[in-house]
Order: C-alpha cells, then sequence, then structure tokens
C-alpha cells in the first residue's frame, strides 16, 4: 500500500461541541466532504443524555443555502443529490475524548475535523486536550482548526483561500504522506494554484529524499534554515502568511512528550492557522 492511497477525505467526521470555533470546523468539514462527494457525520458526546438535541447542531441545508449550493427551501434529497451523505449523531460516555475516539474507530474513519483549544505546561496536564487526545490515538488524519481561526474555508460563503501549504519535512517521521495528503487536498479545493513550502529545519545534508506527486495545482518550493524546529517551522509559517500547515505525526514517543506534547502538538499551540496531522 503506498503513502498516497492511506490518504482518503471520503469518510469524514466532526466532533462538535456547539461553539462558534466547531461551526468554522464544520464549514471545513462540509467542504471537504462536498469535493469529495464523501460521508460526514456530525458527533457531539453529552454525559448526560443518550439522544441528542438536534436543534444545536449546525444545519447543513441552512450552510448550503448561504453558499448558494442549495435553495433555501431544500430538503434531505436535495442534499443526497449532490452526491453526499451526510448524518449526525450523538452518544454518552464518561469522558468527551473517549466517546469521540471510540466513536471515530468504529467508523473506522478517514479524517478527523475538529476545533481545539491551545493549552500548555501544567494546565495541559490539568485540563486535558481532546482534541490532541484523539487525534494520537486514532489512525485517522486529523485537520486541527484552533478557536479563533478562520481557516482556509468561509463559513459565510464556503469560498475556498489555500494559496500556501507549509510542510515541515524530516528523515523521520516520513513525510511522504503529508506531501500525498497536501496534492489531495489541493486537487480537491483549491480553484487557484498553490505553493507548497517544504521546510526542512537543520542541515541541508540531512534533507530527506522525497518523491514529489504530479500535480496540476501545487507548486513546490524547497528550504532549509537552521534552527530549533518547533520556534522555526511556526515562524516560518507566521512570515510565509500559511493558510495551512501539514505535519506528519508518530504520536507521544516518551515521558517528555507526553508531558509537553508531541512536535506537531507544540506547533499548533502557536499556529495562526490550521494544521493536519497525519500518522
Amino acid at each position: 500500500m503506498t503513502s498516497q492511497s492511506r490518504v482518503s477525505m471520503q469518510n469524514i467526521v466532526h466532533p462538535t461541541d456547539f461553539s462558534h470555533g466547531s461551526d468554522i470546523a464544520f464549514a471545513h468539514a462540509l467542504k471537504l466532504t462536498l469535493c469529495s462527494a464523501g460521508d460526514l457525520e456530525i458527533l457531539h458526546v453529552d454525559r448526560g443524555r443518550e439522544d441528542g438535541d438536534w436543534s444545536r447542531y449546525p444545519s447543513v441545508r441552512s450552510v448550503l443555502a448561504r453558499w448558494d449550493i442549495l435553495p433555501d427551501n431544500a430538503d434531505k434529497r436535495d442534499v443526497a443529490r449532490l452526491g453526499v451523505n451526510i448524518s449526525k449523531s450523538a452518544c454518552s460516555d464518561t469522558s468527551t475524548a473517549t466517546g469521540v475516539l471510540e466513536h471515530i474507530n468504529r467508523r473506522d474513519a478517514d479524517l478527523v475535523v475538529l476545533a481545539t483549544h491551545r493549552r500548555s505546561g501544567v494546565d495541559r496536564w490539568m485540563h486535558g486536550r481532546v482534541a490532541e487526545y484523539v487525534a494520537n490515538r486514532c489512525c485517522a488524519s486529523t485537520l486541527f482548526v484552533p478557536y479563533g481561526v478562520d481557516g482556509f474555508i468561509s463559513l459565510d460563503c464556503g469560498d475556498v483561500s489555500l494559496s500556501r501549504i507549509l510542510i515541515p519535512v524530516d528523515v523521520t517521521p516520513d513525510p511522504q504522506v503529508a506531501i500525498d495528503a497536501a496534492v489531495m487536498l489541493a486537487d480537491a479545493v483549491a480553484a487557484e494554484p498553490v505553493e507548497v513550502e517544504l521546510l526542512h529545519v537543520g542541515d541541508p545534508a540531512s534533507m530527506p529524499g522525497l518523491r514529489l506527486p504530479d500535480s496540476d495545482v501545487c507548486r513546490w518550493r524547497w528550504t532549509t534554515v537552521p534552527g530549533d524546529t518547533v520556534e522555526t517551522i511556526c515562524r516560518t509559517a507566521e512570515q510565509q502568511d500559511s493558510d495551512l500547515v501539514i505535519m506528519t505525526t508518530n504520536g507521544h514517543d516518551g515521558f517528555l512528550d507526553a508531558l509537553r506534547g508531541s512536535t506537531s502538538e507544540r506547533v499548533l499551540q502557536r499556529l495562526r492557522c490550521p494544521l493536519l496531522s497525519v500518522h
């Protein structure tokens, strides 16, 4: 199985807490579902009830009408005619994180799209981080949309603003799957050329050999910079005004990573754009 075959947007899960940040993440999940003609499940975990308060869930038809994809009086059959399958579900669990994780694994999701708070240090351990907990324990790729970030899909009109992608690359973890993910995403949603910067932090001689897939959309650029990995990635993303960062992750590799977070988690704490994490 090639790395490209492991990257997919056909089966998407969007856990929601009904906040504005989750609404923005939902817009990304919905647009990706439309572009891939896939399945989307909107999930809420409530420790107090088994059934869902469906009135609080984001309205798919209202959003699609606002995006001028469906008329204002559209019904469920009109949504199905778009070639997608969208459902809403609820579950009860003593822990939001474990409830979401069990649901994602049971569904065998390809991609999880969720909003995330950014905490660090002791605050991170005391309060927990649902998004990162889930991402480190499931096989699906995870698109994090930090609270306070608009992302590259407009909630108001559904327009795509994906023109610059940053991919940190090193020998390990293997960055090839992140490169394949960039091509898949850009080819699916971008109407204009996308500049993909491959950033290697360290000695230029240690730059890994990479296979750059053919793409009508992606334009590749290589950069090698010395310095601290997390600091350099975040600074480059800010300087280049990146719309998305894509990183391959091995999850938590040891005690220090469990305390401070993996490299991708530490980058996420400081980014002002979404992060796509692929295993």
